[in-house]
């Protein structure tokens, strides 16, 4: 009867193991590089970049600034999205900072057993802090697709509808499975989101245009709201975004009240400006959301970020006269 002598290879990475026999010969047995459970959660770590601040804001970025080549209408609604974002983003700040539930304390995985870089990614998702009720995500992604779905008249309606519904649902559901919300969390960010949708877009409805600046206000209101909340509740980190939601609404209504009109009809940025906006204004933002700046530069600096990002169409159009009169 044969005998054998395992020689295990095992890393991090390990996907064969090799035995060798007393015949001669070597058996590579195939391991999976990844588990289902780490498979499901690396994925769905992916998954929920889709409702991460910073994505929706560049991707909203974005639409407004070379929406015009698609359509007219794109302009308005994604500046009014910006808003109802803003908004949604506020009163999830109040209501996380009143409540103050904490989040799950296990995680589903060990992201350390990960191979390569996505160790470090998926751990950082994993390891969220905050609070836990409503889910931003949930609460965010809702208000910015469910908005788009709403106001843009580019594809059919339907399709709008059910891509927006089904982005809304996988990334609500990516914050149960990488382990940082409960159910109810995302259950109540996807109701508030909804509810926020459709407050605000009926709102900025006035006839046949759109006007972000009055959800703007709204939002400076419920930023400030949140701020104070915060502050009572001694929650540090939240003052410091509430501060940074009032400063980015003052600077969007700012701009939106002064030259709205002429922003709905400047041209497509074009890609030079734009990068250079979205690298001062980027800067700006983490600046403020890293503490760099303290309280009064953090509200400063929101508003000139968002100065920047709104005010680009008109920079475009500046850029394009001197360059015609040349």
């Amino acid at each position: 009867m044969a005998t054998t002598n395992p020689m295990s290879v095992s890393s991090s990475s390990s996907t064969a193991t090799t035995t060798a026999t007393d015949t001669g010969y070597q058996m590579v047995t195939a391991t999976p590089l990844l588990t289902p459970t780490e498979l499901l959660v690396t994925v769905f770590a992916f998954i929920t970049l889709g409702g991460d601040v910073g994505v929706l804001f560049v991707g909203l970025s974005l639409g407004y600034w070379f929406g015009p080549r698609l359509d007219e209408t794109t302009r308005p609604a994604a500046a009014t999205t910006i808003a109802v974002a803003m908004l949604a983003l506020a009163v999830v700040l109040a209501v996380k900072s009143y409540t103050a539930i904490p989040r799950p304390a296990a995680m589903p995985i060990d992201p350390t057993v990960l191979p390569g870089g996505l160790a470090d990614f998926v751990g950082g998702e994993l390891d969220s802090d905050g609070f836990s009720f409503p889910s931003g995500h949930a609460t965010g992604s809702t208000a910015v697709y469910g908005s788009l779905a709403v106001l843009l008249t580019v594809g059919r309606r339907r399709l709008r509808y059910l891509v927006a519904g089904v982005a809304i649902g996988l990334i609500s559901l990516s914050r149960v499975v990488i382990g940082v919300h409960y159910p109810r969390d995302i259950i109540a960010g996807m109701l508030l989101g909804t509810l926020l949708v459709a407050g605000g877009v009926k709102l900025a409805r006035d006839g046949d245009r759109l006007r972000p600046d009055r959800v703007f206000v709204l939002a400076g209101v419920a930023a400030s709201i949140g701020a104070v909340v915060a502050w009572q509740g001694g929650h540090t980190e939240e003052v410091r975004q509430g501060v940074i939601g009032i400063g980015t609404t003052l600077g969007a209504l700012g701009v939106w009240h002064r030259v709205g009109e002429r922003l709905t009809d400047a041209p497509a940025v074009s890609l030079p400006v734009a990068l250079a906006g979205i690298v001062v204004a980027g800067a700006l933002w983490i600046g403020a959301y890293e503490g760099v700046f303290g309280l009064v530069g953090t509200v400063v600096g929101s508003a000139v970020g968002v100065t920047i990002i709104l005010w680009l169409p008109l920079v475009e159009s500046w850029r394009r006269k001197k360059r015609d009169n040349q």
